[in-house]
């Protein structure tokens, strides 16, 4: 009960969000996701199986396409994925796929993928643990986890902190059901203790803190 509970919520805002997400994000972090899109590929290789969990409307998931052999992007909203599939059809890419997917537990063997993308997504799951737990399954050996999230434990200019304690209201009043608070230095242990080596940060974005983390296999 508790789980599919769980699942609920985090279906439900993001599904509420769909239809309206690219235009909304765009218009702030478009520089972000392309820096993000950047940083991906410049660690992937043509031959590379890829995974995105939480991928969203697929922005970062399409993005990586033209690098890789293949690339999967799971979301667990179905709005999401329809709007993903519609615009991969639309830029006729074949090497795609999306499917409607608990990040907890995905339907990949073990070792399937050569690297993991876990973008804008930790800091708003209910266990950010359980998402590396499982990227660190799915990926082979040595395998990359490509992430970026917000940090909303970093130090940033007074209107960005009125914008984020709206933001704390609205997780207190349950509107937002599932919220982190993250520094940097929080994120390097979450990957650590979930057996990553962390090879790479950086800031994609400077207020709020989007940071850029990359991960390998260990």
């Amino acid at each position: 009960m508790e789980e599919a509970s769980r699942q609920q919520k985090e279906r439900s805002i993001w599904s509420r969000q769909a239809p309206s997400y690219d235009a909304r994000t765009l218009k702030v972090y478009a520089a972000a996701y392309q820096r993000s899109v950047a940083k991906a590929c410049a660690v992937l290789s043509s031959r590379d199986r890829v995974v995105e969990i939480g991928c969203g409307t697929g922005i970062v998931t399409l993005g990586v396409a033209p690098c890789v052999a293949c690339v999967t992007g799971t979301d667990i909203a179905p709005e999401m994925i329809e709007v993903a599939r519609e615009k991969a059809q639309q830029r006729g890419l074949e090497n795609v796929h999306f499917r409607v997917s608990d990040g907890y537990g995905l339907p990949f063997d073990d070792a399937s993928f050569d690297a993991v993308l876990l973008f804008n997504t930790l800091h708003v799951v209910k266990e950010p643990g359980a998402l590396l737990r499982e990227a660190h399954r799915l990926l082979r050996p040595s395998g990359y986890l490509v992430s970026a999230t917000d940090c909303y434990a970093e130090p940033v200019p007074l209107p960005i902190q009125l914008k984020l304690l709206l933001q704390d209201l609205l997780k207190a009043l349950r509107v937002i059901p599932f919220l982190s608070s993250f520094t940097v230095d929080d994120l390097r242990r979450l990957f650590e203790c979930a057996s990553f080596e962390v090879v790479e940060t950086d800031i994609l974005h400077p207020a709020p803190v989007n940071a850029y983390v990359l991960g390998r296999r260990v």
